[in-house]
């Protein structure tokens, strides 16, 4: 096996931390970038499933619980995210 292959590795795609400090300084573009970068993960929370009963399943969005989760990760970063 060579060592220039590839190997299965997931990549971790981060918020960069000069976004994370303008959105701790109030800057909206940068909550926007933040958002935009946990979009997908909170749209998938924000799914359950219901089911009829004939056992149909149906996947349904929850846009209340994603605005809140919007809401609890602009707060972590305005309240809980400290530099040093």
């Amino acid at each position: 096996m060579k060592n220039n292959q590839k190997h299965n590795r997931a990549v971790i795609r981060r918020v960069p931390l000069a976004t994370i400090v303008k959105a701790k300084n109030g800057d909206n573009t940068a909550f926007e970038k933040i958002l935009r970068h946990y979009q997908g993960y909170m749209l998938k929370l924000s799914q359950f499933e219901l089911y009829d009963a004939s056992g149909t399943v149906y996947t349904c969005f929850d846009e209340e619980l994603y605005q809140e989760l919007q809401f609890k990760l602009v707060k972590a970063i305005l309240d809980r995210f400290e530099l040093r």
